[in-house]
């Protein structure tokens, strides 16, 4: 072997050494996660809230990538994280219960947050001969997209609990709240269920193009409908909300949950949901009722809720001082 070629394998050698130390000391780059955040149809107040928060995420926390998918709301998104195809979603209060008591195992599912509330919007046109909810019977009603707590809870339970309705007593259409819209406007149902926070912007421009007329609840079915389900809560629109309606509107909310999978981790979790909380201005940002997402506000009703909260969110209750005084913050 020849000095030359000596030379050209040390060299050779010490390159592929120097090569493997320097990969070595490089650490491997940080693993993207991806999160599926559920919300509900893009007209309605869980899309704006769902797609907001994404964004926040995104902003705040390294290596995740969160993006929200528009669903039926509640009920789907709840199903979709017991199946494991879903990380994290918006869902009405009441949800879990239903989903429980058809055998589902809600145990695959924790909250983050209670957060702001979802508004009953029963639409009629103005010169409608529908005064009240009595007033259904053989009318075309839209009820809300099957797999939402639009139909599930509001649509199907009060109806049949607060003024004995059920479907068989009208012509029920399982449709979007854009295509409630839509509907009223083209006269193709006689009234319609919108079940989201006020103010919305699909009524608002629906009240800009045709004169419309939001129901009232009369107090002795909202005290009827109270009686059965603890969640329900009074809610006044008040005038002017909406063009054209200048009267208070009485009708009632339920508060919606922040929910998430059981086997997300205590630090993404956390992270999650501090990303959102400890940036004020940017949540208050995305729409009127995302202000409504504090730890004041993240615990009412949730005595009722067939699960926990995830280990992440209660990190950061405590952190915040509010876990251990969250009794005081139930109503």
């Amino acid at each position: 072997m020849t000095i030359k070629s000596v030379l050209f394998r040390f060299v050779q050698f010490i390159s592929v050494s120097f090569m493997a130390l320097f990969i070595a000391a490089v650490p491997p780059a940080s693993a993207i996660e991806f999160i599926s955040f559920g919300t509900g149809s893009p007209a309605g107040t869980y899309y704006f809230l769902g797609a907001g928060f994404a964004s926040m995420i995104n902003n705040q926390v390294p290596n995740v990538r969160v993006a929200a998918e528009s669903t039926a709301a509640s009920n789907e998104n709840a199903r979709l994280m017991i199946r494991g195809e879903m990380e994290m979603g918006l869902a009405c209060m009441g949800t879990l219960n239903g989903i429980k008591e058809q055998g589902l195992d809600v145990d695959k599912i924790r909250l983050i947050a209670v957060g702001h509330t979802s508004d009953v919007h029963w639409i009629v046109r103005k010169e409608s001969d529908i005064k009240t909810i009595a007033d259904f019977k053989g009318k075309v009603i839209g009820v809300g997209p099957a797999g939402s707590a639009t139909l599930n809870v509001v649509s199907k339970k009060h109806l049949k609990n607060g003024w004995g309705l059920t479907f068989e007593d009208f012509s029920p259409k399982y449709i979007s709240f854009s295509e409630v819209t839509r509907g009223i406007r083209d006269e193709t149902i006689d009234a319609g269920l919108i079940f989201a926070g006020a103010p919305l912007a699909s009524v608002m421009e629906l009240a800009r193009d045709i004169p419309i007329r939001i129901l009232d609840i009369q107090p002795d079915m909202l005290k009827g409908l109270r009686a059965q389900f603890s969640n329900v809560v009074p809610l006044t629109i008040p005038a002017g909300t909406y063009n054209g309606i200048d009267n208070d509107i009485h009708t009632y909310c339920l508060p919606q949950m922040w929910i998430c999978r059981t086997d997300l981790s205590e630090d993404l979790v956390y992270k999650i949901i501090k990303a959102v909380y400890d940036n004020p201005e940017d949540r208050d940002a995305i729409h009127p009722m995302a202000r409504m997402y504090t730890p004041e506000n993240a615990f009412r009703g949730s005595p009722g809720v067939p699960v926990g909260y995830h280990p992440g969110a209660v990190k950061y209750y405590k952190e915040k001082g509010f876990w251990d005084k969250r009794a005081e913050h139930y109503e």
